[in-house]
């Protein structure tokens, strides 16, 4: 297994094969709009804030691997939270499932060497380094989706992770 796959896996494993976590596919599956904007306290983020969180990092570092404008960012960190809140629950689900099939494609069809490169002429990491870093991060928010279910008692042990 090359590089470029290890990274695939990464992604599918993300995105829609259930392996040593629960996919995101698994984790938001039959959720209500209700259930996805549920928070137990007004210091944390509802199911729908941590996937407009995951949409904005995900499609941002994606333009810039295709070499896109990348849009100028409003506000900061916490603002990606509320990204998508105007959106209906189907569409903030479809932006996501979008820009992972986008990244699952794209790294297919890349050349090998694009992976050494640097992110940006400021960054000293290279894509590699940030794109695992980019499933590492999708993996610890679908983490949170599950804990949100299980607090909520929307989760069931039979859709995986008792």
């Amino acid at each position: 297994m090359n590089r470029k796959d290890v990274l695939l896996e990464q992604f599918l494993c993300c995105q829609k094969k259930s392996h040593w976590f629960v996919s995101f596919e698994k984790a938001v599956a039959g959720l209500t709009p209700e259930q996805a904007n549920w928070k137990k306290s007004d210091s944390e983020n509802s199911i729908w804030e941590l996937i407009s969180h995951l949409v904005f990092w995900n499609e941002r570092f994606l333009y810039r691997f295709k070499n896109k404008v990348i849009p100028k960012m409003e506000g900061n960190n916490d603002s990606t939270f509320t990204y998508l809140s105007e959106s209906k629950w189907e569409q903030v689900l479809e932006r996501f499932n979008v820009v992972m099939f986008d990244w699952i494609e794209t790294i297919k069809n890349s050349e090998d060497e694009k992976f050494d490169q640097r992110i940006s002429e400021e960054s000293k990491e290279t894509w590699l380094e940030s794109l695992s870093s980019i499933t590492l991060h999708n993996a610890y928010h679908i983490g949170q989706i599950v804990t949100i279910r299980k607090m909520q008692g929307s989760w069931s042990k039979e859709q995986g992770v008792s």
